[in-house]
């Protein structure tokens, strides 16, 4: 027979012996019933067991199970009445589920159940924080309730982090106070990846930071923060044992000078607008370096040379370039350069008869020099290596392009196939190029080199600046027009099967050109971005002219859009 059934039968017939004696005291032996025992008072409610800890880093500390549920509400003993009372208390509730713990071990023990009734189930342990090492074990099953049915069931143990670790960051602020520069310690060994996610507080991460794992201590920088913001970054290490990840940590950037500007800002398409970043620069006049990001916000800048024409971060993102015009070849040239945390500032050697444009290449960078006196001299293409060694490309532009005059204004480097495309004014043409310095083909002009290598299909244009290729033949450029006039970007399609090139496209705008400089650029979504130096107007348009976003400024040089400040250039 089941034991609490025993127990049960026998404590109802003590009872019922009780009120049979009871009756003998009745006058005359009539007996009236006695009266009903008063009911005991109901058990004692199990108190829960320690809540579970909270989620945690790397899973370093122990969280508890989750507290088993309070007992039921139990009516206790029996009083001692005439027919009995019910001894069964009622079942305790099931515990609550605890919060995830880090990683830890077993929780606390569940609560008692109330007298006479049946423990409540121990609660399940939390999932192990994120990164968590060992996973907490379950909670250990609820003690009987005084007079009630046994314990509850343990919980049930929760789940390990992935390649458990430590991570420890500390972040600090770099001469120009919207990068930030992280560092960083780890129990994981032999590390094959790591990266830095990071953004405004308050949206949590969009951009990301690759590590470099041979900087000390992984110092790496984050750019593209806007100044006087509150961001938030986590680090995601992966190594043999599998990867884990910190907890989140902030930085605070501090304020932009008011000395930086910032252009004026219109959205018209918030869902075709790029969302990545425009590197440019003051243009013909000032010594500005800036990179804004796509509201507009200036997230990086430093003091280029005089008339800084362009700049580019160099192929491993840790530096910029940045150019003198120097336009009237007067000895002006000159390069600067400074680390992306705004140290380290220098200016490159033997770059005084350098003149518009640069092109970053891996090691270094590319640029044009003028080879005589004159503002319409020809020059050479010559590669400088960031150790400072100077390889000729091509040593004068004669012998690969014709033309009575010369101004080469704009370059180009293509890893794709290792050539190099440039781009002049006078005669109006862009030839390309192979790092050898042979020629590959001809795009506009007169009187090619080698006919076989010259587009037809199209008549020329007057004046060109800034131009962009893509590998499928997209061709798109700048074209100037006469002075004062209309300027264009002209979009082509150039087929080199059959050496014909197609227009495609054309887009100008009332009130906004450029006498000088200009560049147009095709953006990863499929929109053009067209810079009109002179009007100080970028505007990012559609492949059929829409109008998505414009920046206007006082002026601007050449700019190139990039979805990430990591990485090579994008064109």
């Amino acid at each position: 027979m089941n034991r609490s059934l025993f127990r049960t039968l026998s404590l109802l017939a003590i009872v019922a012996l009780g009120a049979c004696a009871g009756s003998t005291d009745t006058p005359s032996g009539a007996g009236g019933n006695a009266s009903a025992g008063t009911n005991g008072a109901a058990g004692t409610i199990g108190s829960g067991g320690t809540t579970a800890g909270s989620a945690g880093t790397g899973g370093s500390s122990s969280g508890g199970a989750g507290g088993s549920g309070s007992g039921g509400a139990a009516t206790g003993d029996a009083g001692a009445s005439g027919t009995g009372g019910s001894a069964t208390g009622g079942a305790g509730s099931s515990g609550t589920t605890g919060s995830a713990g880090r990683g830890g071990t077993g929780g606390g023990t569940a609560g008692r159940g109330g007298t006479g009734g049946s423990a409540g189930n121990a609660g399940t342990t939390g999932g192990a924080g994120r990164g968590g090492g060992t996973a907490g074990g379950g909670g250990s099953a609820g003690s009987a309730g005084r007079g009630g049915a046994g314990g509850g069931t343990a919980g049930v143990t929760g789940g390990g982090g992935a390649g458990g670790c430590t991570i420890t960051a500390t972040s600090m602020l770099g001469m120009i106070p919207t990068v930030g520069i992280v560092t960083f310690t780890t129990s994981a060994t032999n590390l094959t990846s790591a990266e830095i996610r990071f953004g405004l507080a308050t949206t949590g991460p969009t951009m990301t930071a690759p590590v470099d794992l041979m900087q000390a201590n992984y110092r790496t920088l984050l750019l593209g923060m806007k100044g006087s913001s509150n961001y938030v970054y986590r680090i995601v290490a992966t190594s043999s044992a599998g990867t884990c990840t910190s907890q989140d940590y902030t930085i605070m950037t501090g304020a932009v000078p008011s000395s930086v500007p910032k252009p004026t800002t219109m959205i018209m398409n918030a869902t075709a607008h790029s969302k990545g970043f425009l590197v440019t620069s003051s243009g013909i006049s000032g010594t500005g370096a800036y990179i804004f990001d796509s509201d507009g916000a200036p997230v990086w800048w430093a003091t280029g040379p005089s008339g800084t024409s362009r700049i580019q971060m160099s192929w491993d993102g840790s530096k910029m370039y940045m150019m003198s015009l120097n336009v009237q070849n007067s000895g002006a040239g000159r390069v600067n350069i400074v680390n992306m945390d705004g140290s380290g500032a220098t200016m490159a050697a033997a770059m005084t008869g350098s003149h518009h444009d640069l092109t970053a290449i891996p090691g270094g960078f590319a640029t044009l020099l003028w080879n005589s006196s004159g503002i319409d001299a020809p020059c050479s293409l010559v590669e400088r290596s960031d150790s400072g060694t100077m390889t000729t490309i091509v040593a004068n532009m004669n012998t690969v392009y014709n033309s009575s005059t010369w101004h080469t204004n704009s370059v180009h480097y293509y890893p794709a196939d290792n050539t190099y495309t440039l781009g002049d004014r006078n005669p109006n043409l862009y030839v390309k190029v192979s790092r050898t310095g042979q020629l590959i083909w001809q795009f506009g002009g007169t009187n090619p080199k080698e006919a076989s290598k010259n587009f037809t299909g199209i008549s020329t244009w007057s004046v060109n600046h800034g131009h962009h290729l893509l590998a499928d033949g997209s061709f798109i450029l700048f074209n100037n027009g006469a002075m004062g006039g209309t300027s264009t970007a002209r979009v082509f399609k150039l087929n080199t099967s059959n050496m014909t090139a197609t227009s495609t496209y054309n887009y100008s705008m009332s009130g906004a050109n450029s006498n000088v400089m200009g560049d147009a650029e095709f953006l990863p979504n499929g929109n053009l971005l067209v810079t009109f130096s002179q009007s100080g107007q970028i505007n990012e348009v559609t492949a059929t002219g829409q109008l998505v976003a414009s920046f206007k400024g006082t002026a601007f040089g050449y700019t190139e859009y990039r979805d990430s400040l990591y990485g090579p250039p994008p064109r």
